[in-house]
């Protein structure tokens, strides 16, 4: 289903915008406001559950790469809060701070490739 949307997301921005203003426009021609709303509240709703989604699936795939730190911690905010972030030193202190987060993360991935393994020998 995915490949069906392969050219939705190439177009151009401003194209994608002005061509949902126009059927908008064209929507309210036919409807009164009741059912305007019905429809708006609904699309609404189409939008707010793909937002939703995707926002669980992002920290779950944080998770998996390992990238998903808490630039709001208070430790990390003591140590360092300048104007304009320093990835590479943020890094570092995260590091001092949670010095096992990819050392877990590392041992759940070999445990996976373990599991995967005694899966594959039973086939």
């Amino acid at each position: 289903m995915k490949d069906n949307y392969k050219d939705l997301f190439n177009i151009n921005p401003k194209y994608s915008t002005t061509a949902a203003f126009l059927i908008g426009l064209i929507l309210i021609e036919n409807m009164n406001s009741v059912e305007q709303n019905a429809l708006g509240e609904w699309l609404i709703l189409i939008g707010q559950t793909l937002i939703t989604n995707s926002g669980f699936q992002i920290v779950i795939e944080s998770r998996i790469k390992g990238n998903n730190i808490n630039i709001n911690d208070k430790k990390v905010k003591s140590i360092y809060n300048p104007f304009l972030y320093n990835i590479k030193e943020i890094k570092n202190i995260l590091n001092k701070i949670y010095p096992n987060y990819n050392n877990d993360i590392n041992n759940l991935s070999k445990i996976i490739n373990e599991l995967k393994d005694k899966l594959n020998k039973k086939e």
